[in-house]
């Protein structure tokens, strides 16, 4: 490490293309240090996000008018444009430190994800063994593959996010979600799924809810069985690719996950009262 008049540190300094801007996520630094006695951060504001894993040690971290003890393992965040201050809080025990700065869209989402918010930029106990040697990563990464490096950051900075999260969610005591949260949750996920092979088996798995119980309550919130809303929205999937593609009903079937057309044909008629030959525009079957 180099030495300066307060710590002893390594700092890379990244600078983004219109790529990395485009992606919505990117490195801007990467660092560490070990603090002298008179290390004293701030007041100081900073143009992107930097994230402060405490290594070793204890920070003073101050932010408008409170003030934190943070400990080993903590991490604190700097946002941009609001004024922090920082310094050790135990002259017995090295203050170190790991930096990471970001910056982009993504960001501010990424970490509210582990509980960083502008009111309250700190998390405590979030660096596990796997964090800390993400963190390393990020070093050897750019040492060792200087200028190609957008996509293996991003990969990193995903993982060292996903890490954070399940960190912070072994410390909060976990809560059952209400009924209308895991039914929307139940709905955006058939939403998006209704033409891979799920059932409501699978439905209620994914929200955590005992089969027989997920589709009572459902039926009762929406006035029809999650199979019977499958269909539906496959339906009027079928429906629409009828009339807005020159798709055959063979193609439309297996798409839907349905066996053969015939079965597809069957259930159409049943739901439509006509077959799907009936909703066949004259133009789109010229264009074929």
């Amino acid at each position: 490490m180099q030495e300066f008049a307060q710590e002893y540190a390594d700092t890379m300094y990244f600078t983004p293309d219109e790529i990395d801007k485009s992606l919505g996520l990117w490195l801007v630094r990467s660092g560490r240090n070990k603090a002298k006695p008179n290390y004293n951060a701030g007041p100081r504001a900073i143009g992107h996000y930097s994230m402060h894993f405490v290594r070793s040690g204890t920070v003073r971290f101050q932010y408008e008018d409170t003030t934190v003890m943070l400990n080993k393992g903590d991490m604190f965040c700097l946002f941009p444009d609001l004024s922090y201050k920082y310094r050790p809080a135990d002259l017995d025990v090295v203050l170190e430190m790991t930096w990471i700065g970001i910056h982009g869209a993504q960001a501010p989402t990424l970490l509210s994800l582990v509980g960083i918010l502008p009111s309250k930029p700190y998390v405590r106990g979030v660096v596990s063994t796997e964090v800390e040697l993400t963190l390393q990563h990020f070093w050897s990464v750019g040492t060792l593959h200087p200028g190609r490096t957008r996509l293996m950051f991003l990969s990193l900075l995903y993982q060292l996010f996903d890490l954070m999260q399940r960190q912070t969610d072994t410390t909060i005591e976990p809560q059952r979600d209400s009924q209308k949260e895991w039914i929307q949750k139940s709905l955006d996920y058939m939403n998006t799924h209704y033409c891979e092979p799920i059932d409501v088996h699978h439905i209620a798995e994914h929200v955590g809810i005992h089969r027989s119980y997920f589709s009572k309550v459902f039926t009762e919130h929406l006035g029809l069985t999650p199979i019977k809303y499958l269909i539906k929205l496959r339906m009027n999937k079928a429906m629409q690719l009828l009339k807005e593609t020159s798709f055959t009903v063979a193609e439309i079937a297996f798409t839907l996950q349905y066996s053969d057309a015939a079965s597809f044909s069957r259930s159409f008629s049943l739901y439509f009262g006509s077959p799907p030959s009936h909703f066949r525009i004259p133009v789109q079957n010229a264009n074929r």
